[in-house]
């Protein structure tokens, strides 16, 4: 079956070594596929606002599927939040105040809500990641839904602690390495590969008509969902294991996806 759809994993995937702006090689590979009838979607666990500021030049001419699936998105348009349930949050903040060294995000459908209590966390989301974040005094203030959590360890995520979340609420949540230090929970049920079903049931594509590419545990169900699948080459075992395929640079994989479909293959 022909490749009709892209779904490609940021950090570490498409963004390498801890890159923040997006190679120019892929906007002009986006619209080439494109104009084949290839479609695009930026599938990370960044938020929405974020994506379409790195995506700039294409950012009204691909599908989006932000903060682990739990929002997704059309170009401008929102199709879908996934809210968590708040009494989830609130018992995983106060786990989380245990958990030595975490720092706690709380993701809303336009902004990151975080506390005062570190500065150079509230420094790295602005500055470096360039997130549009709200600092509050209290998580409790929040009065939109949350769609994601994630603690963050600058050093990575202690085993220790991983496997006691993933013990605790990985029967209520989705509990995912993110990457980076990064470790994130959604909605049960709710993470890059259920959102890249909805996707296809709205938009009428196939899975089996998807390629797609990541290298975090975050990455593990749209791997499994999607017709063909690559894992970078610097992924850990367990994320190459559900993928088809290997690869180095996703741009090199797209050319070689958009020579076929020139070739009429």
């Amino acid at each position: 079956m022909k490749i009709r759809v892209i779904a490609s994993d940021f950090d570490g995937t498409i963004l390498k070594d801890g890159a923040q702006k997006v190679d120019d090689i892929y906007f002009p590979l986006i619209r080439a596929l494109k104009e084949k009838g290839i479609s695009f979607i930026a599938a990370s666990g960044r938020q929405y606002g974020n994506l379409r500021r790195l995506l700039g030049p294409v950012a009204e001419e691909i599908g989006y599927i932000c903060e682990n699936g739990a929002l997704i998105a059309q170009g401008s348009e929102v199709l879908c939040e996934r809210e968590i349930d708040r009494r989830l949050v609130f018992s995983l903040i106060e786990d989380a105040k245990e958990a030595d060294g975490a720092r706690i995000l709380l993701s809303c459908a336009g902004t990151s809500c975080v506390l005062p209590t570190d500065p150079d966390f509230v420094t790295l989301l602005k500055e470096k990641v360039k997130n549009t974040v709200t600092v509050y005094e209290s998580f409790q203030h929040i009065t939109e839904p949350v769609i994601k959590m994630a603690l963050y360890w600058p050093e990575g995520i202690p085993k220790w602690w991983e496997s006691r979340f993933q013990e605790r609420y990985a029967g209520v949540l989705s509990v995912a390495d993110g990457g980076g230090g990064w470790l994130d929970f959604t909605g049960r049920g709710v993470d890059k590969g259920s959102a890249l079903a909805w996707l296809a049931q709205k938009q009428g594509f196939a899975l089996e008509e998807v390629l797609s590419f990541g290298d975090s545990g975050n990455d593990i169900g749209m791997l499994r969902a999607a017709g063909v699948s690559f894992a970078m080459n610097t992924a850990k075992p367990e994320v190459k294991a559900c993928a088809d395929r290997e690869c180095t640079l996703v741009s090199d994989v797209l050319k070689g996806v958009l020579d076929e479909a020139m070739a009429g293959r």
